[in-house]
C-alpha cells in the first residue's frame, strides 16, 4: 500500500518537473518584447590551427557585441573534407571535435542555437543523420525540443511572446538543403526535397490550427532555392554580390509551397561566400547571412543579425515586426536601406554541380573498405609466416633430437668397442719368458 501510495506522488512530481523543463527550455522575448538572433553560417572549421583561432575569435567577439537570445548556425560549420587521413581513410572523432570546438563558445556565452547543415559538413566521419543525432545531445542545442521530421534534420521551433503567455510571436523553420544531388539529378546542389515539403505544408496547418496566423515566421537554409536568381536580376537587392547563386539546378517548388502556407516571410541562406545581398520576390524576402569563417574561399567576414520586436495593440492584437543587418568583423554595420537594381547582363540559371571521381569514391568509403581487405591479407600473411616458422623450427628441433639421439647412443657403445679391443690385443700378445 505504501509502495502504491509513493508510485501515486512521484507522477505528479514527474510531470511537474517535465513541464518546467519544457518551460525552462523554450525560447521567449525579452521584457522589452525583443528577441536577437545571429546567424553564422560557413565556418569552414578544422581546415587549420591557425584559420580556426580567427574564426573561433570573430564568434566570440560577435557573441560579445550582439548579445543574441539565438545563434543560428546555416550550414558548413566543419570543413568535412579534412576529416581523412592521407586524404583516402576516415578520420573517426573528426567531426565530433570539431563540433565541439565549434559550440564552445555558445557554452562560454550560455546561449542556445540551431544548427542546420550544409553540404560540407557530412564530408567526413558522420553522416546527416550521425550529426543530428550527436547536436541533440548539447543542452543548448535546441533542436532535441523541437517539432521535426524523424531524422531530426529539418525542424521548427516556436519563440514565445512576452505579452501574451504561451503565444508565439516568432516561429523558425530549419531546412536542411542537402549536399549534391536534387529530385534525382545527381548534378545538382542539394535541395528541399518532396518529403521536407508534404511535412512543412502539414506542420504549417497544424501551427495556425493552434495558434493563429498572426506570428512571424522565417527559415534557414544552407543552399539558396532558384528565386535567389531572380531578386538579383529582376529586382532591387541590398548588400554585395561577388559570385553566381549556387542553388540547386532542379526547382522542387518550395517556394510556392511558402507562398501557398501564407507563413514564411524571409529565408536566410549561406553556401556562396561571398555574398550577403537580399531584397524581396513576390513579397518574399531572400536574404544571404555572411561569411563568418576563415576556412575555404572568402576573406569577408562577418554575421547577419536578426531583431524582432513585439507589440500589442490597443485591441489586444499582437504585432510582430522584424529588421536584420550585417555586422562585420571590423565593426561595420550594413543595413537594407540602400537598395540597388542590375544593369547589363543576367546571371546564367543556377548551375550544375558534382564532384570529381576521387571524392565520390572517397565519400563510398572505398578506400577503408580497400584498407580493411589489405589489414586481412597482412593478418593472414603474419599467420602463415609464423606457422610456417613454427614447423620450420619443430622440423629443426626433430632433426637434433635424432642426432642427439645418435650421438648419445654411439657414446655408450663406445666402452664395449674399447674392452673388445682390449681384450684382443691381450689374446695376441706374447708373454714374457720367464728365462
Amino acid at each position: 500500500m505504501a509502495s502504491l501510495r509513493h508510485k501515486s506522488l512521484s507522477l505528479p512530481i514527474i510531470l511537474i518537473l517535465y513541464l518546467f523543463f519544457i518551460l525552462a527550455s523554450s525560447l521567449e522575448f525579452n521584457s522589452n518584447g525583443e528577441f536577437t538572433i545571429l546567424q553564422f553560417t560557413d565556418f569552414h572549421l578544422c581546415e587549420d590551427d591557425a584559420s580556426d583561432a580567427v574564426t573561433l575569435s570573430l564568434m566570440k567577439q560577435m557573441l560579445a557585441t550582439v548579445k543574441p537570445d539565438l545563434v543560428v548556425v546555416s550550414g558548413d560549420a566543419v570543413a568535412g573534407y579534412r576529416g581523412w587521413r592521407f586524404e583516402l581513410f576516415t578520420h573517426h572523432g573528426f567531426f565530433k571535435n570539431c563540433w565541439r570546438k565549434f559550440t564552445a563558445p555558445f557554452a562560454e556565452f550560455n546561449v542556445p542555437y540551431a544548427y542546420t547543415l550544409g553540404n560540407h559538413d557530412a564530408d567526413g566521419d558522420l553522416n546527416r543523420v550521425q550529426i543530428a543525432r550527436l547536436d541533440q545531445t548539447n543542452p543548448l542545442s535546441v533542436r532535441k525540443n523541437s517539432t521535426g521530421m524523424p531524422d531530426s534534420l529539418t525542424f521548427t521551433f516556436p519563440i514565445y511572446s512576452s505579452k501574451i503567455e504561451g503565444q508565439p510571436a516568432a516561429n523558425i523553420w530549419m531546412f536542411d538543403t542537402g549536399s549534391l544531388g536534387c529530385a534525382g539529378i545527381e548534378d545538382s546542389w542539394g535541395c528541399i526535397e518532396q518529403p521536407q515539403l508534404d511535412w512543412y505544408d502539414q506542420e504549417s496547418l497544424n501551427i495556425k490550427k493552434e495558434y493563429g496566423e498572426n506570428i512571424n515566421h522565417i527559415a534557414f537554409i544552407h543552399i539558396p532555392i532558384p528565386e535567389y536568381v531572380n531578386v538579383y536580376d529582376n529586382g532591387e537587392f541590398y548588400g554585395v554580390k561577388f559570385e553566381g547563386v549556387g542553388c540547386p539546378h532542379v526547382n522542387t517548388g518550395f517556394f510556392d509551397h511558402v507562398k501557398s502556407n501564407g507563413d514564411i516571410t524571409a529565408m536566410f541562406a549561406g553556401h556562396d561566400h561571398n555574398n550577403d545581398y537580399g531584397g524581396f520576390y513576390e513579397d518574399i524576402e531572400l536574404v544571404y547571412g555572411r561569411k563568418s569563417g576563415k576556412g575555404s574561399y572568402g576573406n569577408v567576414l562577418g554575421s547577419r543579425v536578426i531583431k524582432f520586436k513585439e507589440e500589442v495593440d490597443s485591441e489586444g492584437k499582437l504585432n510582430v515586426t522584424r529588421d536584420h543587418y550585417v555586422i562585420y568583423a571590423n565593426g561595420t554595420i550594413r543595413g537594407t536601406d540602400k537598395m540597388e537594381r542590375r544593369e547589363g547582363r543576367k546571371e546564367r540559371q543556377c548551375p550544375k554541380a558534382g564532384d570529381n571521381w576521387f571524392l565520390l569514391l572517397r565519400a563510398t568509403r572505398f578506400f577503408d573498405h580497400v584498407l580493411v581487405v589489405l589489414e586481412i591479407i597482412l593478418v593472414i600473411g603474419l599467420v602463415f609466416l609464423v606457422c610456417r616458422t613454427a614447423r620450420k623450427h619443430s622440423k629443426i628441433g626433430k632433426f637434433s633430437k635424432l642426432e642427439d639421439e645418435a650421438a648419445g647412443g654411439g657414446a655408450q657403445a663406445q666402452p664395449s668397442t674399447t674392452v673388445v679391443d682390449s681384450v684382443t690385443t691381450a689374446a695376441t700378445t706374447p708373454k714374457a719368458s720367464s728365462e
